[in-house]
């Protein structure tokens, strides 16, 4: 099994865990009949990637067979695995410093702390891209389509 059909492999497995969990989560009352429900782009989500890692598993690959049939522990072997848990970490953190900090600052945080783990050092632009990205989501969350993100401190400072 090549490393593309292993990574299919763990997409497709996810992507099914996923669904499954997308069709528990609760509907707000009065929108049963509406179109678009809390589980739409969970679902959504889901069904790409089960789409996408059936193609990857299914068609055959571009390039031509050079041999690259690997067993199921080669194909992890070499990957930095040090890196992702330190992601798992972050992710993990996210979690728990969304609430009390609020959104802006604990996903700046958690943007820049993800791209120093991934290797990039310019600190001009980790903070750039991640203030962008996370101001960029919050408007179009909160201004656009009414979201309530949590504020954290910056509610004690006089934001909403």
């Amino acid at each position: 099994m090549t490393k593309d059909k292993v990574g299919a492999l763990v997409i497709l497995i996810l992507s099914i865990v996923y669904g499954a969990m997308a069709l528990n989560i609760p509907e707000a009352p009065g929108i049963e009949d509406s179109g678009v429900t809390p589980s739409s782009l969970p679902m959504a989500l889901s069904a790409t990637g089960i789409i996408a890692a059936l193609l990857i598993l299914i068609l055959p690959a571009d390039r031509p067979d050079s041999g690259e049939e690997t067993s199921l522990a080669a194909a992890f072997k070499g990957l930095d695995w040090r890196c992702a848990a330190f992601l798992f970490l972050l992710m993990a953190g996210y979690g728990l410093i969304l609430k009390p900090l609020g959104f802006l600052i604990s996903t700046m945080l958690f943007l820049c702390g993800g791209f120093w783990t991934m290797g990039e050092r310019r600190i001009k632009l980790m903070l750039s891209v991640s203030i962008g990205v996370t101001v960029g989501f919050w408007l179009i969350l909160t201004q656009l389509l009414g979201i309530y993100l949590e504020p954290g401190v910056l509610h004690f400072l006089g934001a909403n």
